[in-house]
């Protein structure tokens, strides 16, 4: 009976910080097309100019990985890569923009 109270209580302790994590967290979701990517963050990811650096970080990884490559050597066409960085330069911004987080705008201004 013990064992049984104990493993109750440490499940709706597991539960309670399953749920308390996922309400502070917000996706934020990058897209190109019918391709999507997810990163999520918290307002306390937004507090500092490191973590700003580190989520600015991650959507430019996001929208790279959505549009693809900019190298000529891994798309083999100039118009490959022109499509691709034009994917990712709009992908970008548009993510940037539904943070809508004035420093991580900042950060993004002065990247492009």
């Amino acid at each position: 009976m013990m064992n049984t109270t104990l493993n109750a209580r440490t499940i709706k302790q597991a539960l309670v910080s399953a749920i308390a994590i996922s309400v502070t967290a917000l996706p934020l979701m990058a897209s190109a097309g019918d391709k999507h990517s997810g990163i999520f963050y918290t307002q306390q990811n937004l507090d500092n100019t490191t973590d700003q650096e580190i989520l600015y970080a991650k959507l430019k990884d996001a929208s790279r990985e959505i549009c693809g490559s900019s190298s000529l050597q891994v798309t083999g066409s100039i118009e490959r890569v022109s499509a691709n960085q034009e994917c990712y330069e709009g992908t970008l911004t548009a993510a940037v923009e539904r943070l809508n987080n004035s420093k991580v705008k900042e950060l993004h201004q002065q990247n492009s």
